[in-house]
């Protein structure tokens, strides 16, 4: 299957979707402290994971949020979806109760569907994280 959305997009995409959610949950500048928490502890796993900025653009007029240089897209699927992958659920962790049931379902649902169709391609399915979450949360409360 051809990909359709290149790896620096998506990342690009998800984080940009994700900073915008979460500043939402909790504020524009702690849901860039916890991303950048979170992509310097993976950078360890991750090597391309440097090649990401970050920045918190709450007092500047224009300028992306997000940088991804070109190099990401070197990266192999198989590499590249388990760290989407680690991304999403490390920012879930991170931001604990403020992400909220419906966080992972948000989303999928402010992504475009290329990015999902290849997050998917990718093994990155926002639909089953989903519902392992609520399956998780059921297991805790159940065995409290």
């Amino acid at each position: 299957m051809k990909i359709l959305v290149e790896n620096s997009e998506l990342m690009k995409q998800l984080l940009t979707t994700l900073l915008a959610i979460s500043g939402r949950k909790t504020t524009p500048r702690h849901a860039v402290y916890i991303m950048e928490t979170t992509i310097e502890k993976l950078k360890k796993q991750y090597s391309f994971l440097n090649e990401i900025d970050i920045i918190d653009t709450t007092f500047l007029e224009d300028g992306d949020q997000v940088t991804v240089m070109g190099k990401v897209n070197n990266v192999s699927k198989n590499e590249f979806g388990h760290a989407l992958k680690d991304i999403i659920y490390n920012l879930t962790e991170n931001l604990g109760n403020d992400a909220g049931h419906f966080f992972l379902k948000e989303i999928s649902q402010k992504l475009n569907a290329e990015s999902v169709s290849t997050m998917r391609d990718f093994g990155v399915d926002l639909g089953i994280m989903q519902l392992e979450q609520t399956v998780s949360k059921m297991e805790n409360t159940f065995l409290k």
